[in-house]
């Protein structure tokens, strides 16, 4: 009957420890519930557990309870060797060593004191030894008198010392599992793309901290629903299906542009790299998906395409450009031979006659062709400023008397404010001139009468320097809002008649200048123009 308790008490005791391993208490739990088993199933004996550390090859202190302090530092930090007591020669021969006797055996000559200062006089000492046959450390069974073991005892020993290595094993591959997945989410948060896994119903498993900032959702809000909430289009929920997010599909899916939807409903392009995620055997078990939102990418490219055809542009009114020059002189000429000429037949033909009309029309032709021949050498020539201290009101003045014949007829009124305000800068009146006519042929053509055309200046600064600034405001539509960052590309014109090259010579006028010209419309309606002027050019 004794025999038989025992077995129950060590079963009992066996059970204890494999329910605080599965509950995830820690090792030293684990093995002191050990040790208090042991105990409890052979009150005469006394337990001990020393674990065996890799990096430095020493037992180290594991788990006892009725061991004396000073005997646990004494062994603590031991060096397994062939004789060094029952623990150490266990640890080193990966064999169960029995010391009957610990006063006479050789096993224990260097350890011999300090264990009968503890009363220890007998240790039987099975190593810990792991599946892959790796030393672990010992499990130690210690007596206060010489003893023998029995069958039974050598049997419980051993079970103890297998129970002690499933549980450092068990402990070692949890740490091991928590570290990887440590590093994994460690390694998943730095990544920048939304990271999403599913299962093969292609229901969310995983959620990213940046699949959250790339789509607006919370994990908690997407866990469990289907991924089709974040396609813009189901047709490419669909599609991908087919071509990779199936059980039956052995083919990753490659990087693909499609359009998402963020939480907000705004939706984004982005790439998207998957694969199936598979088990050992190579069974599906769900989908893993790198979306990578590619909205500034794409705002870049567009960027980059519009330099580049700014760049074909630029090349092609450089070519402009040459040809111009290369025409200027003989163009020039025969445009000054047809003035002569017509002012020579103005003294030979009496008004009012059909062919002073026909003069009068050849003369308005050769002063559009003379214009349209200045714009363009305006445009695509170099720009040599001949800058003298100027009243830039005169510069105005004089823009608004040259267009005398555009305003003939017409009810049209030049408006200044002007007052106190320091009108003299360093300029090319000339180049300024070209400015002020375009804008006021530009008010003239857009406004019905009556034409109102206001300039008003103020004192500013420009850069920290002294400047000022000019607004040139009509009474006209104004400009659409979509319209006006166009205003100074070169051929652009909202008008039947013209180059569309007038604002853009203004643009590079102003800025030869080293000043600034923007467009808006005024808050009373019409459009108005600013244009501010440094008072000096370095």
């Amino acid at each position: 009957m004794l025999s038989r308790d025992l077995l129950e008490s060590d079963l009992q005791g066996q059970t204890r420890v494999l329910k605080r391993l599965a509950q995830g208490a820690s090792l030293d739990e684990v093995l002191d519930t050990l040790v208090e088993v042991a105990e409890e199933s052979r009150p005469e004996m006394i337990g001990s557990i020393l674990l065996l550390d890799q990096p430095s090859g020493r037992l180290q202190h594991g788990a006892s309870r009725r061991l004396p302090d000073f005997y646990c530092a004494g062994v603590d930090g031991l060096m397994p060797g062939p004789k060094v007591g029952s623990c150490g020669t266990a640890a080193f021969t990966g064999e169960r060593v029995i010391v009957e006797d610990i006063n006479t055996d050789p096993l224990w000559e260097a350890g011999r004191e300090l264990a009968l200062r503890a009363s220890l006089q007998a240790c039987w000492s099975q190593p810990i030894i792991a599946s892959t046959g790796e030393v672990l450390g010992t499990f130690a069974m210690y007596y206060n008198e010489p003893r023998t073991p029995q069958a039974s005892d050598l049997e419980f020993v051993s079970s103890s010392a297998d129970l002690a290595a499933l549980a450092i094993q068990r402990v070692r591959y949890q740490s091991e599992v928590e570290r990887e997945r440590a590093v994994l989410k460690t390694i998943v948060s730095g990544v920048p793309d939304a990271l999403v896994s599913s299962g093969l119903d292609r229901k969310i498993t995983h959620f990213s901290r940046s699949a959250s900032r790339v789509f607006g959702y919370e994990a908690e809000e997407v866990l469990g629903r289907s991924t089709s909430l974040l396609y813009a289009d189901s047709a490419d929920y669909d599609r991908l299906a087919q071509e990779g997010f199936n059980p039956g599909s052995s083919e990753a899916i490659d990087l693909t542009e499609i359009q998402w939807r963020k939480k907000s409903g705004a939706t984004f392009p982005g790439e998207i790299v998957a694969s199936t995620i598979r088990d050992e055997d190579g069974n599906p078990l769900g989908y893993l998906g790198l979306i990578r939102d590619i909205t500034d990418r794409k705002i870049a490219d567009a960027k980059l395409a519009a330099s580049q055809d700014k760049v074909v542009q630029s090349e092609r009114l450089a070519a402009m450009g040459q040809m111009v020059s290369a025409i200027a002189h003989e163009s020039r000429n025969a445009l000054q031979r047809i003035q002569v000429s017509v002012d020579i037949l103005r003294y030979e033909i009496e008004e009012g006659t059909d062919a002073r009309d026909d003069l009068d029309r050849i003369s308005r032709a050769q002063q559009d062709l003379q214009h349209l021949h200045d714009e363009l050498r305006s445009f695509a020539g170099p720009i040599h400023l001949d800058t003298t201290m100027t009243d830039v009101s005169r510069v105005w003045r004089q823009a608004w008397t040259n267009l005398h014949v555009s305003r003939t007829g017409r009810d049209a009124q030049l408006n200044e404010a002007i007052d106190g305000v320091d009108l003299n800068c360093q300029l090319d009146a000339f180049r300024i001139e070209q400015v002020f006519r375009n804008l006021f042929e530009n008010s003239l053509t857009a406004c019905d009468d009556p034409v109102r055309i206001s300039v008003t200046c103020r004192n500013v600064e420009l850069d920290g320097e002294p400047a000022i600034s000019i607004s040139v405001r009509d009474n006209g539509p104004g400009i659409a809002e979509e319209l006006r960052s166009r205003v100074f590309e070169a051929f652009h014109t909202t008008k039947a008649k013209g180059t569309g090259l007038g604002m853009a010579i203004a643009n590079r006028f102003i800025k030869a200048h080293h000043g600034t010209i923007k467009v808006g419309n005024d808050t009373d309606g019409g459009a108005e123009f600013l244009i501010t002027l440094p008072r000096k050019i370095e």
